[in-house]
């Protein structure tokens, strides 16, 4: 006899259930250890139904790596709570990404550089109906940038207030925007090639250099 058709409420606790489980394996192995056979054994199905709901591994990965992306908004909420200079806001927010992204350089160039990239708004979106305790208590600005997948509309939203305040040309916005993304992409390709062989604070400072240098601030 055919079982009977998963109910919306259980497929979204199976859609957490690999999740969770392709994260496990992250955690304990690294991203690259991550196939879709452990994850759906882990999980308590077959391989089969894993595809019902995950177009391949990197899509899969895609949301596993939603975990590390959650402890930095996370984190970074806490923080900039008590910032009201926008500059220093800015700052905050690079330096807790960059932070975050070069723990995890594999799981965040996956998700804003990978093949995935363009599908992040939409797997940012269902990943918080599957898991929406994980939204209470975000900061305001935090949410917005949630609203966004691309890392170019993510950074640009975040400096509307420097753009307001007349900190950055209105006219030289989006260029500023592409410098300051790419200069971030260079520093985690660089984590990624070398690993703890090139320190993780030293990278973040770089980044905050060319901020204050972009910008003329110290």
């Amino acid at each position: 006899m055919a079982r009977h058709p998963y109910s919306p409420e259980e497929r979204k606790q199976i859609f957490a259930r690999f999740i969770t489980a392709a994260n496990q394996i992250m955690e304990e192995k690294g991203v690259n250890a991550v196939t879709i056979r452990q994850v759906a054994e882990l999980a308590g199905f077959k391989s089969s139904t894993l595809y019902h709901y995950f177009s391949d591994q990197d899509h899969l990965i895609m949301y596993a790596s939603m975990k590390y992306f959650q402890e930095y908004n996370h984190r970074l909420a806490v923080y900039i709570t008590e910032l009201r200079d926008p500059y220093l806001r800015f700052r905050a927010t690079w330096e807790f990404f960059c932070d975050s992204a070069f723990r995890h350089p594999d799981a965040f160039y996956r998700l804003f550089f990978g093949r995935y990239r363009d599908d992040l708004e939409e797997i940012i979106r269902v990943y918080y109906e599957i898991f929406p305790d994980e939204l209470q208590d975000t900061d305001p600005i935090v949410q917005d940038m949630l609203q966004h997948g691309s890392i170019l509309q993510r950074n640009m939203s975040i400096m509307k207030p420097l753009v307001e305040c007349g900190m950055v040309p209105a006219g030289q916005v989006e260029v500023w925007n592409e410098i300051i993304v790419h200069c971030f992409q260079v520093l985690l390709e660089e984590k990624m090639r070398y690993g703890d062989e090139v320190d993780s604070t030293a990278l973040i400072e770089r980044h905050q250099c060319y901020i204050s240098a972009l910008m003329e601030r110290e």
